[in-house]
């Protein structure tokens, strides 16, 4: 097969489905070796505390077809999202006054402002922070125009994950159009180059030679037992690669961190005598993380010290659904990006976004249509790591019951509607029919440096698919697949 004759790869060009059966039997087998012997897998759900029992990521047989035009706009965004996030995590002022209304009944957040609080009086250590993010968007069709565009549905900034089964899945189904007899010239064009992890383990190289101590440690701050082990360990052999020695890299839950951290007189975080260098959170996003005091112990210690944080107190803050609403409003982007090209370029992947918390009309009127209208909302707390959205009649009634400060933890969002394609999924012994699926696009990004100045880069890409009637689209939750795009080009 080959490309259009004008160069420009279109819908027409994918493959044709379904594919005849013993074709997609075929390929299904490919795609489960492919996965196990380059470890595209993930612990069992019957042993997420073992590595020697494991089985193959959720996978998408095919790329996903996806728009070129709205790709592209994603990855051109992405430095500026994370310069805003990083400017944002800086600003006392703002925060607090975001949350004001959310710590009033959300007993989490409300311990991570207090941290916030108190790094703030007492001076922050660090001066220098590192976000490793990815950015979520939807092709969503826009209901009066008929035509697609990039919507944004949320921006991670702690523990962003998958980079590593994205990137061998861009591999796995550059290898399996090759089997469906597409030459290289159509795959090159139609599916992107995917190499994540290189980007953030560069990311946590470049923190860790700042600190300027060749005998500091990288701490990973992890959760007890992760289904998801082997997604983050990639990102530590990689910076093994780069030169950090193995020795100097550790993995503790927030528990260790408090029975093994300590602060030297000048602040320097101590880990059995060695100082730390950077510490890359993949776990403290949940209030799931923080069972007892001693872990919020934890935290304060890590946010009080000189270790560089990836990310650190301000940017957790930044990264609530709160702030995201907060950011949709008149003149906040503005605040940060002094540019107004570049504001305008960030604000036009916003979704619809609302508050609740207050009761003057136009909140009432909003909230109404919501109860009236179930279908077009999202009503979504401050959690992080998929699922407690509320969609439809429930998203109603869950409305009608939040009384006066409850509905400060919550906010409302426009309900996207995306395209829908097919793919088969495959999941470890489950059939695999062909399905109806929606896809969410994540851009993968970093910033470093201080308030006012940082350097930011953007590498690789996940798309994660699911059935087109599913809600919540986590991988980890058991929702949607690992995919990559096929990008087309619309007529």
């Amino acid at each position: 097969m080959s490309d259009s004759q004008d160069g420009r790869i279109l819908l027409a060009d994918y493959p044709k489905l379904p594919l005849p059966e013993d074709r997609t039997d075929f390929l299904v087998q490919e795609s489960l070796d492919f996965a196990h012997a380059h470890g595209l897998v993930m612990r069992t759900p019957q042993h997420i505390d073992r590595s020697d029992v494991c089985q193959n990521t959720p996978i998408a047989l095919l790329p996903s077809a996806f728009p070129r035009n709205l790709f592209e706009k994603a990855v051109n965004v992405q430095n500026l999202i994370a310069a805003l996030y990083h400017e944002v995590a800086y600003d006392y002022d703002f925060l607090m006054k975001t949350h004001e209304q959310v710590i009033k009944t959300d007993v989490f957040t409300k311990n991570l402002v207090e941290i916030f609080k108190k790094v703030q009086e007492e001076g922050n250590a660090q001066p220098v922070s590192l976000a490793i993010q990815r950015s979520d968007y939807m092709c969503h069709k826009d209901q009066f125009s008929a035509e697609y565009t990039l919507k944004q549905i949320e921006v991670n900034n702690i523990a962003s994950s998958m980079g590593a089964h994205a990137e061998r899945v861009s591999k796995m189904h550059y290898r399996n159009m090759s089997i469906l007899g597409y030459e290289k010239a159509l795959l090159n064009k139609s599916l992107p180059k995917n190499e994540p992890i290189s980007m953030i383990a560069e990311a946590l190289f470049v923190a860790w030679k700042h600190f300027d101590n060749p005998a500091a440690v990288v701490l990973v701050v992890v959760e007890t037992v992760n289904q998801n082990q082997i997604d983050q360990r990639v990102v530590e052999y990689e910076l093994e690669k780069l030169g950090v020695p193995p020795d100097q890299i550790v993995r503790r839950d927030l528990n260790q961190c408090n029975e093994s951290l300590r602060l030297s007189e000048t602040r320097g975080l101590m880990y059995h005598g060695s100082f730390v260098a950077v510490v890359y959170f993949r776990a403290g996003y949940s209030p799931d993380h923080y069972p007892t005091q001693a872990e919020w112990d934890a935290r304060l210690l890590i946010e009080r010290s000189t270790a560089i944080k990836a990310p650190w107190i301000g940017l957790q803050l930044a990264n609530t659904k709160k702030t995201q609403q907060v950011l949709a409003e008149d003149g906040a982007v503005e605040r940060f990006i002094g540019h107004p090209r570049e504001a305008a370029a960030i604000r036009s992947t916003f979704a619809g976004l609302w508050a609740i918390d207050q009761n003057d009309p136009l909140t009432r009127k909003i909230v109404q249509g919501a109860i009236n209208h179930p279908s077009r909302f999202v009503l979504k707390p401050q959690l992080e790591g998929g699922g407690g959205n509320f969609y439809g009649e429930p998203m109603a009634e869950k409305l009608k019951t939040l009384e006066g400060e409850e509905r400060g933890a919550y906010i409302l969002m426009e309900r996207l509607q995306p395209l829908v394609v097919e793919n088969y999924l495959i999941r470890a012994n489950q059939p695999h029919p062909l399905s109806k699926c929606v896809s969410e696009l994540g851009i993968y990004g970093y910033a470093f440096g201080k308030r006012g100045e940082c350097v930011t880069k953007t590498g690789g890409h996940l798309l994660r698919t699911k059935g087109e009637t599913v809600d919540e689209g986590g991988v980890a939750v058991g929702a949607a697949v690992i995919d990559s795009p096929f990008l087309y080009d619309q007529l």
